[in-house]
C-alpha cells in the first residue's frame, strides 16, 4: 500500500475531528438563552454606534453622555442576570437620590481642609449615582415611545461586562482596553436602552438597578 494511501484515513480524522469541534463549539453558542442573545445584541449595537460616533444612533439607543474621544471599539464580556424595579421604586430612587446629593454637596461646601477630599470623593459619588437614576427614569419613554408605563410597571434591568479600547495621539503609542460596566433598561414590550456606563473603579454601584 502506497504511503498516500495510507495517509488518507488519517486525514479524514482529522478533518472529522475538526468538524466535531466546531459543532460543538457552534451548538455552545447557540445554548445561550433568547433573552441574554438579546441584551448582547443590544449593548454590541450600541457600542458600535458609538465607535462610529453615530449621534443619531447613539440617541435612540442610550440617555448617558458616552464620550466618543478616542474611542475605537468595544465587545461584551459578559451578561449579567436580570433585575426588575417598579417604576414607582426608580422614582424614589430619583428623588431620594436628588436630596442626598444636595445635602452631601452642602456638607463639602462646608467642609474644613482635613475632610475635604474624603467628602469631595463622596459628593461625586453620589452626583453619578443620581445621574444614573435619573438616566434610568429618562429611558423608560425612549424605550417604548408612547407606552403606558404606571407605578406598577416591573421594569427590567442588565448590567453588562464590557471591554473598550481606546486609540489616539490623546491615548499614546498603543491602543489601551478598558473594562467597564454598561447598565440597560427596558419597558415590557420595549427594546434595550443603556442608561450607564462608567470604568469599574468609578462605577457609583447603584440600587435596585
Amino acid at each position: 500500500m502506497s504511503s498516500s494511501a495510507r495517509s488518507f484515513p488519517a486525514a479524514a480524522r482529522i478533518i472529522g475531528g475538526a468538524g466535531l469541534i466546531t459543532a460543538l463549539i457552534f451548538a455552545g453558542c447557540t445554548r445561550e438563552p433568547p433573552d441574554v442573545r438579546e441584551a448582547r445584541n443590544a449593548a454590541h449595537d450600541y457600542l458600535r454606534a458609538v465607535s462610529r460616533r453615530d449621534v443619531k444612533e447613539i440617541g435612540e439607543r442610550s440617555t448617558c453622555l458616552a464620550s466618543t474621544t478616542s474611542f475605537t471599539g468595544g465587545r461584551v464580556l459578559r451578561v449579567e442576570p436580570p433585575r426588575g424595579i417598579r417604576m414607582a421604586a426608580l422614582d424614589s430612587l430619583v428623588r431620594v437620590s436628588i436630596y442626598t446629593q444636595r445635602s452631601a454637596d452642602s456638607t463639602w461646601a462646608r467642609a474644613s481642609e482635613a475632610d475635604a477630599d474624603s467628602l469631595f470623593r463622596r459628593a461625586r459619588l453620589l452626583s453619578y449615582r443620581t445621574s444614573v437614576y435619573r438616566n434610568a427614569a429618562r429611558a423608560v419613554p425612549v424605550s417604548a415611545p408612547g407606552a403606558v408605563v404606571g407605578r406598577d410597571t416591573l421594569l427590567e434591568t442588565r448590567i453588562i461586562r464590557v471591554r473598550i479600547r481606546y486609540a489616539g495621539p490623546l491615548v499614546g503609542p498603543r491602543p489601551v482596553d478598558k473594562e467597564e460596566i454598561l447598565r440597560m433598561l427596558r419597558v415590557p414590550g420595549g427594546k434595550w436602552i443603556v442608561f450607564s456606563m462608567f470604568l469599574v473603579a468609578d462605577d457609583p454601584a447603584p440600587e435596585m438597578i
